[in-house]
């Protein structure tokens, strides 16, 4: 026997969740990193780097072709739900193995090409000036709810 539920309940659900978000949610930054070329600079002690994948190093600034390439971090300031105790977790199926000090964010949809471009967090930035906690994605963003596509959530381990 086939039944159809009501357009409200979903409209319901959304609601309340969207509220969760806005009103329980905390003001969390993305990190993102823009390489901006400097000016030629080839008498300076920096080592070439020749490798395929320069911007795979650990340091902001390297040389290539005589030139300087610098990391330039741009922030970027969304609401989500942060979930500091894995009791707390959304249950998400089977074994999860995270590592410790790790966090779970509950975000919007439309911010989710902000969230897969994001190179680290800084989670609740109002406890900024006590502790700032950095955190990089621990795998990738998965959706939660009715339909899979208005929330998601991601874990974040700290860095």
């Amino acid at each position: 026997m086939a039944f159809s539920i009501p357009q409200k309940i979903f409209d319901k659900y959304n609601e309340i969740i969207d509220a969760t978000i806005n009103d329980l949610g905390v003001d969390c930054q993305l990190i993102y990193v823009e390489k901006v070329e400097e000016l030629d600079n080839p008498d300076d002690n920096r080592p070439e780097n020749r490798s395929i994948n320069p911007h795979r190093r650990k340091k902001d600034q390297y040389n290539r072709d005589n030139k300087t390439y610098k990391e330039v971090e741009k922030t970027e300031t969304i609401k989500m739900k942060v979930y500091w105790d894995r009791k707390a977790w959304l249950k998400v199926g089977g074994v999860l193995v995270v590592p410790d000090n790790s966090i779970q964010t509950v975000f919007f949809g439309s911010d989710l090409g902000k969230v897969m471009r994001a190179k680290q967090l800084i989670a609740h930035t109002e406890i900024d000036d006590d502790i700032e906690m950095k955190f990089k994605k621990f795998g990738e963003p998965f959706p939660i709810g009715f339909h899979k596509e208005r929330y998601w959530v991601c874990f974040w381990e700290r860095t």
